[in-house]
């Protein structure tokens, strides 16, 4: 399904812009939030749309169940991250909304990489079928 792969590439390539931004505004005082907001916004839905489209794949359940649960975690801490930990242990926080970010990226490469390899081999297909039935 060139759907997902092209899911795939758009997140990677907007989660990358997300991931600048937040470091411009963290480290520079680059203000553009709303942009970083956005493309966060885009990286969530992609991991929701690949994480549906995986309960519907035999092998990759199990991931389509976590990036549907893992989705709604992107925006909720974003959108909180700035009442968690005031003061001067904040960057915790700005470090830990960082790397749920990456987790979200790592996420959809791993569902990429996984749905092209069975999409790829069918024998392996067929083991992981056997595998939980």
């Amino acid at each position: 399904m060139i759907a997902v792969q092209i899911t795939r590439w758009v997140a990677s390539i907007i989660g990358l812009g997300a991931l600048l931004l937040g470091l411009a505004f963290w480290l520079f005082h680059i203000d553009l939030l709303n942009v970083h907001m956005l493309f966060g916004f885009i990286v969530t839905l992609s991991l929701l749309g690949l994480g549906i489209a995986m309960l519907f794949s035999r092998g990759l359940r199990l991931l389509g169940i976590i990036s549907i649960i893992y989705a709604p975690i992107l925006p909720i801490f974003g959108m909180t991250q700035d009442r968690l930990l005031i003061g001067d242990l904040h960057w915790l926080i700005r470090v830990a909304h960082m790397l749920v970010g990456i987790g979200a990226l790592v996420l959809i490469g791993l569902i990429g990489a996984r749905y092209r390899a069975l999409k790829r081999n069918p024998t392996l297909k067929a083991s992981l079928s056997s595998e939980k039935g």
